[in-house]
């Protein structure tokens, strides 16, 4: 699904964001990247979904060496790909439904098709109820639901999650991550970006550890010390 081969970024001519990084991610994996900050981990992710390019290596996604994709072929993959952050990046001025929606409407999706998938995967993040609500009357938690709604709308192969319990206090945390585990086994790949010991090391899952731009280790069902 996912491979890297020697991948090196550098930013300007004096950082390395990432250095020689190899691995393979197959369908279906929960993959934790971890480190602390500036390691590389969000460097990881933006590379994966060609929001950045590698100075030295090759990124492979779905079959497709990205980094020789045509500019005009960049949306038809990201297409293939959800994303959720710390900070949500919900549109203000629209309602969760709006908000999930979005995704779908931007992709060209016909009105019928909106009108379907969007009740039920708000139903599936758990808020079935509060179609009509606006970001700012909704909690962190819920944000980052209607967050995760709008990634996984469109049923993407792959989601990037990058630090979605950052914002969240411990218990909040562990619904979404619940959530994600959720999508997990309907078949979508997931990688994740955290520096949360907590979430690692209860979920037991595959662990890419990151150390100044450099892979330290890469551990099945690993935990984060």
């Amino acid at each position: 699904m996912i491979r890297l081969e020697n991948v090196s970024k550098m930013y300007g001519t004096d950082t390395l964001a990432v250095r020689d990084a190899s691995f393979d991610i197959a369908k279906g994996e929960f993959v934790f990247l971890v480190g602390p900050s500036g390691s590389g981990k969000s460097t990881l992710l933006r590379l994966i979904s060609r929001q950045e390019r590698p100075e030295r290596g090759s990124v492979w996604v779905a079959g497709q060496n990205i980094n020789e994709l045509a500019e005009s072929r960049v949306p038809y993959l990201r297409r293939t790909l959800g994303n959720v952050f710390q900070d949500y990046k919900l549109l203000p001025n629209k309602t969760v439904f709006e908000n999930v929606a979005f995704a779908l409407e931007v992709i060209g999706q016909p009105k019928h098709i909106i009108r379907q998938q969007v009740p039920q995967v708000i139903e599936l993040v758990g808020l079935a109820g509060k179609e009509d609500r606006f970001p700012d009357q909704l909690s962190g938690g819920e944000q980052q639901r209607v967050s995760i709604a709008r990634a996984f709308v469109n049923r993407p192969l792959i989601l990037l999650a990058d630090e979605p319990t950052g914002n969240l206090d411990p218990t909040t945390g562990e619904g979404i991550m619940a959530l994600l585990d959720a999508i997990n086994r309907t078949g979508t790949t997931i990688i994740m970006a955290t520096h949360d010991h907590r979430v690692v090391n209860a979920m037991r899952r595959r662990v890419i550890q990151l150390d100044r731009g450099v892979m330290v280790r890469d551990q099945e069902r690993g935990v984060y010390e």
